[in-house]
């Protein structure tokens, strides 16, 4: 017995360091379970600040509602409609002092232009886009509210809704010889009957025509076109909210 007792002793030393070691990492565990997991905030894409040049208005006067467009750290390219004119207050949300939604007159809208390209050495059905620089931004404006909306006296809210579809890819405005010629060299490089070397020297010939062209307009758009099938995604963004007060 005399020689055993230092062993037992040291068995049951390893049991209860073991069995502390075993209940030290479930507690570890169980802490890190219930710690709340911090999802990492997603990216702004934009962001729209909604503004007047003040806030009280008398019954007839002009009201002028100005929005900016605040990008985030990625350039974007979205069409024209929605972010370059009226068109970008199509979704305005006008609220009485009760919070109901007031009608308009007539919608805010505005003409969506389109055009036909060549891209890739196809035609493409493309529209009007502007390009929004990473970090910048743009204004906005709708002349007269009051084009739109009948106001009486009282106090109303002002917020804009909008959907903003990016595209990845853009065209310069291209003239109709412009894009004739596109079309006959698309047409050059995808006939079975001409060698490559005619090919070739057909389609460098073609091109040539048309930097001469370019060469020549005086005048260059600086309008440019997203075709539609370059289309990325979309993204819902909400601007401020601001009141309107009507004496």
């Amino acid at each position: 017995m005399i020689h055993r007792f230092p062993t037992l002793v040291v068995i049951l030393s390893f049991c209860i360091v073991g069995c502390l070691t075993e209940k030290s990492e479930k507690i570890l565990e169980t802490a890190e379970a219930n710690t709340p997991q911090v999802e990492e905030a997603k990216p702004i894409v934009a962001e729209l600040s909604l503004s007047l040049a003040k806030p009280n208005y008398q019954p007839t006067e002009p009201i002028h509602l100005n929005m900016t467009i605040k990008t985030g750290k990625f350039d974007l390219l979205a069409p024209y409609v929605t972010a370059g004119g009226t068109g970008a207050f199509t979704k305005l949300v006008v609220k009485n002092e009760a919070g109901e939604t007031i009608k308009p007159k007539h919608p805010i809208t505005m003409a969506n232009e389109s055009k036909t390209l060549i891209w890739k050495g196809k035609e493409a059905r493309c529209i009007r886009g502007i390009k929004l620089g990473a970090k910048t931004e743009c204004q906005v404006a709708l002349d007269n509210l009051r084009t739109y909306y009948d106001f009486t006296s009282g106090v109303y809210t002002l917020q804009v809704l909008m959907s903003l579809k990016i595209y990845r890819e853009f065209l310069e405005d291209q003239s109709l010889q412009i894009v004739e010629i596109e079309r006959e060299i698309a047409e050059v490089q995808g006939s079975k009957k001409l060698p490559t070397d005619a090919k070739q020297e057909v389609t460098t010939r073609l091109r040539e025509e048309i930097e001469y062209i370019q060469s020549q307009e005086k005048e260059r758009s600086d309008r440019i076109y997203l075709p539609l099938d370059s289309y990325r995604g979309s993204t819902n963004l909400e601007s401020n909210i601001i009141n309107l007060n009507i004496e």
